[in-house]
């Protein structure tokens, strides 16, 4: 569904621009996209059962798990696994009576100021050998914290030794000190970004929602070492950079797993240049929160692709079928 306003006042600028258009298709079209028109394929399918091949990550945020058999199963995808500070009361939370599962789901790293970790979970975790970096800092968020920690987890071999010969990390901004030397290090290689699903980022106070939503943006620059991904219990969110994006799917991913869409401009204003696969595609489109034109309640019509190409960007969400997405993976 398109949100339409009319704005008299922009008659004039829209004669000496290349026109709005807005098409309804059918429900199911075939969708083609020459390879010059996008620079970034987004897999769908790649966010829950990410490739063996790819360096991937799983994030835990503190929100309730609300969809804990899919997140188990997304556990043992991911090899990788970060909580962030009350994260992990909500990973011990989940086995509330089944202690022997909770110690067979160890986090690889609990991160953060401590202030949400409950003294007996932190407890918990550490005599079961978990590695708990306290990091003292307020000028940094623990979102910002877990990112260091996982590139320097995956791209730094010192580290890795630093924490098998649990030797102390400084504890007011040493993950940050470390990951700035890090990208200084010219003898370490950073072949591409990491595949970061996290799980609790949308939901609760309504400003750390929207930090999630700045993580996206701040993550979307051409040297991010991150390809974010949030996951809530009805929805993918991810950013839409700018250059063209080609999403792709099976066609069972999109019949069984998948509803409806949203391209939305958190950001700030954006024109949408070209969509292609979705049931109301646009073009040289301009969208933004304070005029109410939003495409929202869209969906995909394009069977097993679509394409989105926009001037800045976009945020995208996808509604899910957590238990059809269980089944599926």
């Amino acid at each position: 569904m398109l949100n339409k306003v009319s704005n008299t006042s922009g008659a004039l600028n829209t004669s000496i621009r290349m026109a709005e258009w807005c098409i309804e298709n059918e429900d199911r079209i075939d969708v083609s996209a020459t390879q010059s028109k996008y620079s970034r394929t987004v897999n769908l399918e790649d966010y829950v059962n990410p490739p063996k091949s790819e360096k991937a990550a799983l994030l835990i945020l503190n929100q309730a798990i609300g969809t804990p058999n899919l997140f188990l199963k997304l556990w043992n995808k991911y090899p990788l696994r970060v909580c962030a500070d009350g994260g992990a009361n909500r990973l011990y939370e989940l086995f509330e009576k089944n202690e022997d599962a909770r110690s067979k789901y160890l986090p690889d790293y609990i991160i953060g100021d401590f202030d949400s970790l409950k003294p007996h979970v932190g407890e918990y975790y550490q005599k079961s050998g978990v590695p708990l970096i306290k990091q003292e800092t307020q000028y940094s968020t623990d979102f910002s914290k877990c990112l260091c920690l996982i590139a320097l987890h995956i791209y730094s071999g010192s580290f890795r030794d630093k924490i098998v010969n649990q030797q102390t990390i400084e504890a007011y901004s040493g993950i940050h000190d470390l990951y700035d030397a890090m990208l200084k290090d010219s003898n370490i290689i950073i072949p591409k970004s990491i595949r970061l699903l996290a799980i609790g980022a949308i939901d609760g106070r309504f400003d750390q929602t929207i930090h999630s939503i700045t993580q996206l943006y701040q993550l979307s620059v051409k040297e991010s070492l991150f390809n974010l991904c949030y996951l809530s219990a009805t929805d993918l969110i991810f950013l839409i950079s700018p250059g063209g994006v080609l999403i792709e799917y099976s066609k069972k991913f999109r019949d069984e797993c998948i509803g409806c869409c949203g391209l939305l401009p958190l950001g700030g204003p954006t024109e949408i240049y070209e969509t292609r696969g979705l049931k109301w595609d646009v073009g040289n489109w301009y969208t933004s929160i304070a005029s109410g034109k939003v495409s929202s309640s869209n969906r995909f019509s394009g069977i097993d692709k679509c394409f989105v190409d926009c001037k800045e960007g976009i945020v995208m969400n996808i509604e899910v079928f957590t238990d059809k997405l269980y089944n599926y993976i």
